[in-house]
This record gives structure tokens, C-alpha cells and sequence, in this order.
């Protein structure tokens, strides 16, 4: 799971999920993709990385997909690696 979380901009989405604002930390595609300022293709093919690695899940409602975090408690690992990285 580290590994997959390795790269920048799909650490970048399960930040933003989880500090979403949004019932259930869900977000459409769109959402992710024009808060990030990267192309759609680009986090499409990270959320897709993600969902198969288990660190996402996703709904569909009507033609959007949604996504959220699967394990939500990866946020206190995410911050606690932040932490300690910063005193290396």
C-alpha cells in the first residue's frame, strides 16, 4: 500500500478525499481532477491505480463516479510519515 502512495499525485488524492467536505468523503472525477490542476486522463488513471490497490472504492450515480477513501484510518499513516520525514 506505501508503494502505491509513493507517487506524488496519488498521494495528493487521498489527501484531498480525506479532507473533503463532502458526506462521506466522496468526490466525483471532475472534482478531484480540477482541484488537483491536472489533466483528467492523468487522475483517472491514478484513481483507477488506487481503487485496484484497494486504497479507494467507488460509486456510481447516474454517469459520475465517485470516489472515497476505502481505509480511512490510511490518513493517520499518511500524517505520521509526514511527520517523521520532516526530522530526517
Amino acid at each position: 500500500m506505501l508503494k502505491v502512495l509513493s507517487h506524488p499525485k496519488r498521494l495528493a488524492i487521498v489527501d484531498l478525499l480525506g479532507k473533503s467536505k463532502t458526506k462521506e468523503h466522496q468526490m466525483s472525477v471532475t472534482e478531484i481532477y480540477q482541484a488537483l490542476d491536472i489533466p483528467q486522463a492523468i487522475a483517472s488513471q491514478h484513481l483507477i491505480t488506487l481503487k485496484d490497490r484497494g486504497v479507494l472504492k467507488s460509486s456510481k450515480v447516474g454517469t459520475k463516479i465517485y470516489y472515497s477513501l476505502a481505509v480511512p484510518e490510511l490518513l493517520k499513516i499518511i500524517d505520521t510519515l509526514e511527520t517523521y520525514s520532516g526530522r530526517m
